[in-house]
């Protein structure tokens, strides 16, 4: 089998942790910036809705392998699985890490399933929401569509309800930018609001971890 040289050059961490909601989800992905290499280049992290009897959502991060050659598979899958079991109220996880020495699990089936499932979408950027990107930083301010495209990873702007958006076009991006994986692009939903453009998904709708 022939191996995608962007997956073997690079390190995925997914967990399922059975958070209900993209709150939850955000507060496990806060979680895992302690652990792993949020500040380094590359850095990624997504949320994805896991479906079945109980949807429910999970989370996956990636980063170049080079930005952390230190730690095995293994040993980061140690890591990553003891740091999610400090969560509170939580009974079970599951978590999957794809490195450099092939890929390695913990926990139950169905969680590791969900797992796969998540890193399966944020490998091949075809669903999830990105929490963590290049340049999101640089972009949660007021700003136009095209410093956007130009200083962050996000590939392209798009507006809802026939709304045009050209590069000079303002977004009010102020602390929160959530775009989303469409055909391995990641695209920003804005909609009209009171200061212009704004992000379809609003942060007051996760107060938990607005901050993070």
């Amino acid at each position: 089998m022939t191996t995608d040289p962007s997956r073997a050059s690079t390190t995925c961490v997914a967990v399922d942790a059975r958070t209900r909601d993209h709150a939850g989800a955000e507060h496990l992905v806060h979680l895992l910036d302690t652990v792993l290499p949020a500040a380094g280049p590359g850095y990624v992290a997504s949320t994805h809705v896991v479906p079945g009897e109980a949807p429910h959502t999970a989370v996956a991060a990636s980063w170049p392998s080079i930005a952390d050659p230190a730690l095995t598979s293994e040993q980061l899958l140690e890591l990553v699985a003891d740091q999610v079991d400090e969560l509170p109220g939580l009974d079970e996880a599951g978590v999957v890490v794809h490195g450099p020495e092939g890929t390695v699990s913990r926990g139950a089936d169905d969680l590791v399933a969900g797992a796969l499932r998540a890193s399966g979408e944020h490998r091949d950027r075809s669903a999830g929401r990105l929490a963590r990107f290049p340049g999101r930083a640089d972009v949660e301010r007021r700003c136009t569509v095209a410093e956007v495209l130009a200083l962050s990873a996000v590939d392209a702007v798009e507006a809802l309800a026939g709304t045009e958006v050209e590069p000079t076009t303002l977004l009010d991006l102020t602390e929160w930018a959530r775009p989303t994986w469409r055909g391995g692009r990641a695209v920003l939903l804005v909609q009209p609001g009171h200061s212009g453009l704004v992000p379809f998904e609003s942060r007051h709708q996760i107060p938990c971890c607005s901050r993070h």
